[in-house]
């Protein structure tokens, strides 16, 4: 029974560091990325970046992105690059899937 709550546990530790990890992404990156004007919003770009041994931003995937339009197509690469461009210092994990929202 010990195994089982301590397993738990652990694995809420780890999903509450991820979304603490995500929110800061999305207040850093999101501070400095340039959103191009033909993106409707609300949108989600979700990101996959792989870090270098110094720990920046060596690639930056996109995973996922709503809505699914042509727009939104053309300007997740866009908003890729911006990532690796405004990605922040001492995040160590590697590699980091995190999504990036706007609403309205």
């Amino acid at each position: 029974m010990r195994t089982v709550v301590v397993l738990g546990l652990i694995i809420c530790a780890g999903t509450a560091r991820a979304s603490e990890l995500e929110v800061l992404l999305s207040e850093k990156i999101g501070g400095c990325l340039v959103i191009p004007v033909d993106i409707a919003t609300p949108f989600k770009v979700t990101f996959e970046v792989t870090l270098d041994k110094a720990d920046k931003a060596q690639t930056v995937a996109v995973v996922a992105y709503e809505p699914l339009s042509e727009s939104m197509a053309k300007a997740a690469p866009i908003l890729a690059h911006g990532v690796k461009r405004c990605w922040p210092q001492g995040i160590k994990t590697n590699p980091v899937r995190f999504t990036f929202s706007m609403d309205e």
